[in-house]
């Protein structure tokens, strides 16, 4: 059944369901295209483009293009005088543009999906390299799940790596709910609320977005007899966004945090060297 909600969320084009195929889904992940899309598909693989994701070798979020030549053929074939072939084989070299680290991938199309069949490096590379600058703000054994939960999505496991993203969000969500009890005091039923009830109820300490859209978030309360595989590839990146945005804000604030003891010490030192220098003058 079709809802008003659905009819009024915009629809991702070819060119965004491509790069998400590219950055956020596993290996063997595959989108369905009509001969409409014959086009969009053709043009995105054969001209360049740009990707925003995490350089495993720069350590940081980088913009990545694709650098190619677009030969006659192939100009002629998007001007509409040839035909636009969708089957076969398509490669995409991209170019971290900080330092020109190359990521890798390959697809296969049957003339109605796109499958993503290769990549280098993998997910579970680029996803171990994203989290570790969290280490400070996620406790040792739900890093280690993090990393898990990257691995096994790697691999298209759906249901393995959403349970290990939602211990991991349960147990962000318990923390955050202690140092809202140690500045506002308890929510009344709290520990019975469903998730969706518990994001409301911090919305104060929580990231703006992820308040705003937690209605998306309601597959977390759902049993584990409730999943299936495709669910649960399909909203792993979505929980995971939302675990890395509630980590950005803690190591945000934990970074500002030693800024501030810093700065405290240091004033101290300079306010302990005056006072000494004060006490000499007046001897």
């Amino acid at each position: 059944m079709t809802t008003n909600a659905d009819k009024t969320k915009p629809k991702l084009s070819i060119e965004d369901d491509l790069k998400n195929l590219i950055i956020n889904l596993p290996l063997y992940s595959e989108i369905k295209f009509s001969n409409d899309d014959r086009k969009e598909i053709y043009e995105f693989f054969y001209s360049n483009f740009q990707v925003d994701c995490y350089c495993v070798s720069c350590k940081k979020e980088s913009t990545f293009k694709t650098i190619r030549e677009e030969p006659d053929a192939i100009r002629l074939a998007l001007m509409g005088h040839g035909n636009l072939p969708t089957t076969g084989t398509f490669m995409a070299d991209l170019i971290c543009q900080r330092a020109d680290h190359l990521y890798q991938y390959i697809f296969y199309s049957d003339g109605e999906v796109v499958c993503k069949i290769g990549q280098f490096p993998s997910m579970e590379d680029i996803a171990g390299s994203d989290i570790e600058r969290f280490r400070p703000v996620l406790e040792k054994g739900y890093y280690r799940e993090l990393h898990r939960a990257g691995g096994l999505a790697s691999h298209g496991i759906g249901i393995g790596s959403f349970v290990y993203l939602r211990r991991i969000f349960e147990r962000l969500i318990s923390t955050h709910y202690q140092r809202y009890v140690e500045k506002n005091g308890e929510v009344e039923g709290f520990s019975t609320m469903r998730i969706v009830e518990k994001i409301g109820a911090l919305r104060d300490i929580l990231p703006d977005a992820l308040v705003k859209h937690k209605a998306a978030y309601g597959i977390l309360s759902k049993g584990i007899h409730e999943l299936d595989e495709d669910t649960c590839r399909r909203y792993f990146p979505i929980v995971r966004a939302a675990i890395i945005s509630i980590l950005e804000e803690d190591l945000q604030a934990l970074e500002k945090q030693r800024a501030a003891d810093e700065l405290t010490k240091a004033l101290g030192a300079i306010a302990g060297e005056i006072s000494a220098k004060s006490s000499t003058d007046v001897g």
